[in-house]
């Protein structure tokens, strides 16, 4: 029987464990003896060698030896020595693979491999991609913090606690907080640095060590490029001697001359303090994320051989009032948990267990759009998926439509990213339009992470038919601002405002003071070739105002609108595509109807919305408030729905609308991105 696997693919040192039949997670050794595997890789000749031999002959031949790869997953653009980096990520799951079958005498069967919290979905396909090279059945990608929790806290977290992650390894920092919901564990916030570890420390520890020496000798030893290297690994041990002592010694011999300098744990401490930083702030995102404060954690678990450091648990303890969880597994707990995942069932004091646990989305997926501000065009990022969304996720847009007649494609970027600004664009997908594809037609496009490891997909459906789109990647390239701020197409809008009585009061005063400001500074802003108009429905539909280029018409026109009787939509949309009967060749004609209840006849409103789109009219819709509105109703009438639960949002819609139609986005199915 093949056995299952849990690896944990580290930036300095990879590990793979498995569960045995008695339900024990245990590590398997290499073929050298050892629990863990340098992550690192020789490739010289055409030969690759990986693991201790490799590490040895970076002393030596460094130029050909490749360390800290998983740094670089996710970066298309790496090569060394012609090879990507989930190629040499490859490599070293090859030797992990050939000695764990070895080791045990049999094949593998599926294998979970582990990444950091962080990893978003680039990255994710890259260990995907990995895992496949090296020969293995990958069947999930399961986040590093994760698999640690689930080990320890089979064992020790109770159901409704809460557990503060903290996993500084050689290469990579992830601070994430998990809960026990009965049996499963579910992440609540998570926050990293890929460019943050043990590593990290050692660099400042060398630069130290390298001044001394400057001083020693009266040159820089480390312009010698044997020299470094024997230095870089001389100041690893000492700060892992630093971790258990009070000082270390470094020894260098340069141009035949040998001497050392000493360093105490306390300057160590000193010169590292802004890492250590570092650490603390990355465990307060994660808090503030997830919305707690350190009171309300109940553990704090120390992952990774970084935390061996004392600063490490001691800098915690002070920040958060915890004494910090060190197992003495900090090196193997990652994979021993994947293993446990992989397997569904571990060993305990209380007997054997079945776990579970929750999946979810890293980072925000979402796409690029267009916002307009005072006029002024910007790119931001939209967000689809929020980041903590359960895996696997989808969530539909129906606000893309066909721009132009006879539209031949439409581009779709990808982005993913979290709530500090830090964002990737993972892929840039063409969608190719239906022959004949009518200006206006809806076009419903689906974000979804399509597994439980966070692989990101888009596709587009034409709604007219119900067709999916054929779609190809592309490589992505920002709109040229400027061209587009200058050419943006004219627009005539036609505001249709729902004044039934239950329109009264706050509702109707919103709109009315939402208009006249935001009518006034679009108008202003576009230069006189855009226009607004207003008509009112109730039991009938009136035209309050014409198409008109003037804000003070719009100002002197609303503020006498009045509220009283029923919902006449099919009249109010009728009515403004009236308006709309004279607007030009070339300018964009639109409804932005606004409502709070059902129309008094919806067959005919369906009617009169299926004639405004014939007209090449656009019609988006904004329910107001959580009860009365049909939005089921709505979606009928049109895929651009917007709703908000009071008065308070309407000024910020009508801003949204004015400056880039449909609340505050113009989104980029009218935009060619490639």
């Amino acid at each position: 029987m093949a056995q299952a696997v849990g690896i944990d693919l580290g930036t300095t040192f990879s590990v793979i464990a498995h569960v045995d039949d008695d339900g024990w997670p245990r590590v398997i050794r290499n073929l050298e003896g050892r629990k863990s595997t340098p992550s690192v890789v020789l490739i010289r000749d055409g030969q690759i060698e990986v693991g201790e031999v490799a590490l040895n002959q970076f002393l030596i031949d460094s130029d050909h030896v490749v360390r800290w790869i998983k740094r670089a997953m996710g970066d298309r653009s790496y090569r060394f020595e012609g090879l990507s980096a989930a190629e040499i990520s490859a490599e070293i799951l090859k030797k992990l693979k050939r000695d764990a079958e070895a080791g045990l005498g049999e094949e593998l069967g599926e294998a979970f491999v582990t990444c950091p919290a962080y990893f978003g979905g680039i990255e994710v396909e890259e260990t995907f991609r990995a895992g496949e090279l090296a020969g293995l059945d990958v069947k999930e990608v399961v986040r590093e913090p994760v698999a640690a929790a689930v080990y320890w806290g089979a064992e020790n977290l109770r159901p409704g606690e809460r557990v503060l992650v903290c996993d500084l390894g050689g290469g990579t920092f992830d601070a994430t907080i998990l809960e026990l919901r009965d049996t499963r564990f579910h992440p609540l916030a998570t926050a990293g640095d890929r460019m943050l570890g043990g590593h990290d420390w050692t660099e400042v520890l060398l630069d130290e060590v390298r001044l001394r020496f400057t001083d020693i000798f009266g040159r820089d030893p480390t312009d010698d490029l044997p020299t470094y290297q024997r230095l870089y690994e001389a100041c690893e041990q000492g700060k892992r001697d630093l971790s258990r002592g009070r000082q270390t010694t470094i020894a260098c011999n340069y141009n035949g001359r040998a001497e050392q300098v000493t360093v105490t744990r306390e300057e160590f401490e000193d010169l590292t303090a802004y890492k250590l930083d570092s650490v603390i702030t990355g465990a307060e995102q994660a808090l503030g994320k997830a919305g707690l404060a350190w009171a309300e954690l109940d553990h704090i678990l120390m992952v990774g051989g970084a935390t061996r450091m004392p600063q490490v648990p001691r800098a915690l303890r002070e920040a958060s009032g915890k004494e910090p969880i060190e197992t003495g597994e900090a090196d193997t707990m990652v994979a021993l948990g994947a293993a446990v995942m992989v397997s569904g069932r571990l060993r305990t004091r209380s007997g054997l267990m079945m776990t579970d646990f929750d999946r979810t989305a890293a980072r925000n997926l979402g796409t690029r759009v267009i916002v307009w501000h005072d006029g002024s065009p910007a790119i931001e990022n939209s967000r689809i998926i929020a980041a903590g969304a359960t895996l696997p996720a989808e969530e539909s847009r129906g606000d893309y439509e066909i721009s132009v007649p006879d539209q031949e494609h439409f581009d779709v970027p990808v982005v993913e990213f979290d709530d500090v600004g830090q964002d990737v664009i993972i892929d840039t997908w063409r969608f190719t339009c239906p022959p004949n594809a009518e200006k206006g037609a809806p076009v419903e496009v689906t974000f979804k992470y399509i597994d439980r490891s966070g692989r990101p997909d888009v596709d587009a459906v034409y709604a007219n038919t119900g067709q999916t789109l054929a779609k190809e990647r592309i490589e992505y390239r920002e709109p040229d601002l400027s061209e587009l701020a200058v050419s943006a197409r004219p627009r005539d809008v036609v505001f249709a405002l729902d004044v039934s009585g239950s329109m009264s009061g706050a509702k109707i005063e919103a709109a009315k003071s939402a208009l006249i400001t935001h009518a006034r500074e679009f108008l202003n802003a576009t230069g006189g070739h855009c226009r607004v108009g207003v008509v009112t429905f109730s039991d009938y539909a009136e035209p309050v105002c014409e198409l008109t280029t003037d804000p003070e018409a719009i100002g002197a026109a609303v503020g006498k609108i009045t509220t009283g009787g029923g919902t006449a939509m099919d009249a109010g949309i009728n009515e403004a595509a009236g308006l709309l009967q004279g607007t030009a060749e070339g300018v964009d004609a639109e409804i932005a109807l606004v409502t709070d209840g059902k129309p008094n006849n919806a067959d005919a409103a369906l009617k009169a919305a299926e004639d405004a789109r014939s007209q090449n009219i656009s019609l988006s819709v904004l329910g107001i408030g959580e009860t009365g509105v049909d939005m089921d109703f709505l979606r009928k009438l049109t895929p651009n729905i917007f709703s908000i639960e009071g008065a308070e949002g309407l000024d910020e819609w009508i801003s949204g609308f004015l400056t880039a139609a449909g609340g505050g986005e113009r989104d980029t199915s009218g935009i060619t991105w490639g």
